[in-house]
């Protein structure tokens, strides 16, 4: 009995967590939004023309690549557009809908981990039912 409910008190966390991220990402500022004070960051370009560097406060100004870990410690940038859905649920019952497929899968998934040219590397993986998570580069 008290598996049945630790599990149903974790699946109803993960749905308040995910509502909360979608409120969250609904609610941030656009890329140029006035809102947001203090210096631009500069980052390097690649060939290609695609910025990479640390993520900046509130992935306003993050760069095109996101420095990071991925599996077996391999140091490298991932796209946060690959990372995260571009259409996120528009109702609680999409977002219901979502989280359970996203469990039946793990609870995680994988994006490709790239070099500062956007060649791929490794992979890394997003989310997991054991706290894993992405592995930020911070200075």
């Amino acid at each position: 009995m008290k598996k049945t409910t630790g599990r149903v008190a974790a699946f109803l966390l993960g749905i308040a967590l995910a509502i909360t991220a979608i409120v969250l990402i609904a609610a941030a500022p656009a890329k140029d939004a006035p809102g947001i004070e203090g210096p631009v960051p500069v980052y390097p370009t690649n060939a290609k023309g695609e910025s990479y560097g640390i993520a900046a406060d509130y992935h306003v100004y993050d760069p095109d690549l996101i420095a990071a870990y991925g599996e077996d410690g391999v140091q490298g940038y991932f796209r946060y557009s690959e990372a995260h859905p571009e259409d996120p649920p528009k109702s609680p019952e999409e977002a219901l809908a979502w989280q359970e497929a996203y469990r039946a899968q793990g609870g995680f998934h994988y994006v490709n981990l790239y070099d500062k040219e956007g060649e791929v590397i490794g992979r890394m993986r997003i989310g997991g039912n054991e706290g894993d998570n992405v592995e930020f580069i911070v200075d």
